[in-house]
């Protein structure tokens, strides 16, 4: 196999992490590898550099732009295999872009420049690897799934709270003991409720109870693997990219514990969740994954992963630093664990503090990012 190339990217904001602002993107030179497409600048990190300084020197060199090392927030890592080279993109948010920066047409290098919405970055032509950063930015740190409950209020009335409670948040509606019609009933008032509040709605559900109209996507845990698989074109679920059992203008979720269940997985969603992470109440015959073994799982994947199993709020910070989108899990997100927190704000402003901290306490060698894909 190929050896990967360690590659540092920045995702460059023209504002803070608390606001809305613009993405800059550059154009790749004609002669370049994937010419003429645009990208997310970065380069190659040298031997002997942190992912950070090798980040920090590229974007200097490329746009003269003096980012900050504090400035900068683990995104996403993503491996990905060329027919002619293997690269692992290491992917960083970086905010506070100097103003003049803004008002460049073109780089140092004479590259094309453009600012653009978030939501227009789908009007541009990437590298396929890049297209999974456009994904990890639309999708949120935490997934809260719903706590099992025979009544569909109470399941209502936890989820309304979460997203209270939490911002850059959403709602997966798990509920086996409900039936196909009081889930449906209670998928459709959730609906409302989470994008009244900006967040969306995965469906986890037998896939026949499916219906795209109050959905944003569908979550498909391991029991139900094959059923996707296998499902026909006949059904009222439209069938794209083969196997996949949703449009894909919709978010497709699955369960992943191992690698095997990655290859499947990375084919046919758009994200996966990864457990178990820790040890749980709820499957205690379960082996846990260990931070380390998540991280295993997150390096091999081309797709966001959230951490999930055993965790707390705390832990985003500790899932982004290994690779992770964030977390998901059910009990993190209800009341009582909200109520550890002063304020949500408070909450909010120390997972972006402890990023950092967790990073830096984690030592990857230049070695060990550059192993054999």
């Amino acid at each position: 196999m190929k050896k990967l190339i360690h590659v540092a990217v920045g995702v460059i904001f023209d504002c803070s992490p608390a606001e809305t602002g613009k993405i800059l993107i550059a154009k790749r030179a004609d002669t370049q590898h994937q010419g003429g497409l645009w990208e997310f600048p970065g380069g190659k990190v040298e031997e002997g550099e942190s992912v950070k300084i090798a980040l920090k020197r590229e974007l200097e060199e490329e746009l003269g732009l003096q980012s900050k090392i504090e400035d900068m927030q683990p995104l996403i890592t993503i491996p990905f295999h060329y027919s002619d080279k293997s690269v692992l993109l290491d992917v960083w948010k970086v905010y506070g872009a100097k103003l003049e920066l803004n008002q460049q047409a073109t780089g140092i290098e004479g590259q094309p420049l453009a600012w653009v919405e978030e939501s227009a970055l789908a009007d541009y032509e990437f590298p396929t690897a890049n297209k999974a950063i456009i994904g990890a930015l639309s999708l949120p740190t935490k997934i809260a799934i719903t706590e099992d409950n025979s009544d569909p209020d109470i399941i209502l009335a936890q989820a309304a709270q979460a997203l209270k409670n939490y911002s850059n948040i959403w709602i997966q509606l798990r509920a086996p003991s409900l039936n196909q019609m009081q889930y449906t009933q209670l998928a459709m008032k959730l609906y409302g409720i989470c994008h009244e509040g900006g967040s969306k709605l995965i469906w986890n559900c037998p896939l026949d109870w499916y219906q795209i109209a109050f959905a944003d996507g569908l979550h498909l845990s391991g029991l139900n693997y094959a059923e996707a698989s296998s499902i026909k074109s006949s059904t009222h679920i439209n069938i794209e990219n083969n196997k996949r059992p949703i449009p894909l203008t919709q978010w497709l979720s699955m369960a992943c514990h191992n690698l095997d269940e990655l290859e499947v997985a990375q084919e046919l969603a758009d994200y996966i969740l990864v457990s178990p992470v820790k040890e749980t109440k709820t499957h205690p015959q379960a082996n846990a994954l260990t931070w380390s073994g998540f991280k295993v799982i997150s390096e091999k994947s081309r797709i966001p992963c959230y951490a999930l199993g055993g965790l707390e709020i705390v832990d985003i910070c500790v899932s982004q630093a290994h690779g992770g989108q964030g977390i998901a899990g059910i009990s993190c997100f209800n009341e009582t664990a909200a109520s550890k927190d002063i304020t949500k704000n408070t909450k909010e402003s120390t997972e972006e503090k402890n990023i950092e901290n967790v990073e830096d306490s984690i030592e990857v060698s230049n070695e060990e990012k550059s192993y054999e894909g």
